[in-house]
């Protein structure tokens, strides 16, 4: 189960900085900016950059960023939809320490859907958009203003039936998300050394 964390009013943490490196400019930011709301993490921060594009364009974007070192930590959200170069994507974050992608199959509409609905069996993009559109959760590109973000339980467990491990840099099955690996990150406190 997910929890909410609280305000802590103890001696200040040193939190980890997440950089989120998004394909979609629109709804994932909205997503991350609701979800950050509604988790309050208080061991993480959360800096959230809508490039739009493909995958290798996010990581090129995060390569930029990446020099200037005002991160601990880089998050890449990505679809497989039908990018020639993915593979070679997840190779290099695979390679690297400091940066992991989070990839939904066949787009991040599928996990946005979990929240209403348990949609099973092989999905295509234009599919998830249509189904998000008719259960009210996006409008356009934009996330409705009565986004159940409080059923992130539900999601996860979906997200979850249909892959059980998700790992970040890869990329599982039709259909199936990593979002549930990386909300744990953002909701499970470092361990005391």
């Amino acid at each position: 189960m997910v929890r909410r964390i609280g305000r802590s009013h103890s001696s200040k943490q040193i939190k980890t900085r997440y950089a989120v490196f998004t394909e979609g400019q629109v709804t994932e930011r909205q997503y991350l900016e609701l979800l950050r709301q509604y988790l309050r993490p208080k061991h993480v921060t959360i800096a959230i950059h809508p490039i739009g594009g493909e995958p290798s364009k996010v990581f090129k974007e995060y390569q930029k960023a990446r020099q200037r070192e005002d991160f601990d930590r880089a998050i890449l959200i990505i679809d497989v939809d039908q990018h020639e170069k993915l593979d070679e994507i997840l190779r290099e974050c695979r390679s690297l320490t400091g940066v992991d992608a989070v990839v939904s199959n066949p787009c991040f509409e599928l996990w946005l859907l979990w929240h209403a609905i348990d949609r099973r069996g092989h999905a295509e993009t234009h599919e998830c958009v249509r189904l998000t559109h008719s259960h009210n959760l996006t409008k356009d590109k934009a996330l409705t203003a009565k986004f159940p973000i409080k059923n992130i339980d539900e999601a996860m467990t979906r997200a979850r039936d249909a892959w059980p491990t998700p790992t970040p840099n890869d990329i599982g099955p039709n259909p199936s998300s990593a979002m549930p690996w990386f909300i744990d990150v953002l909701i499970t406190p470092p361990k005391e050394s």
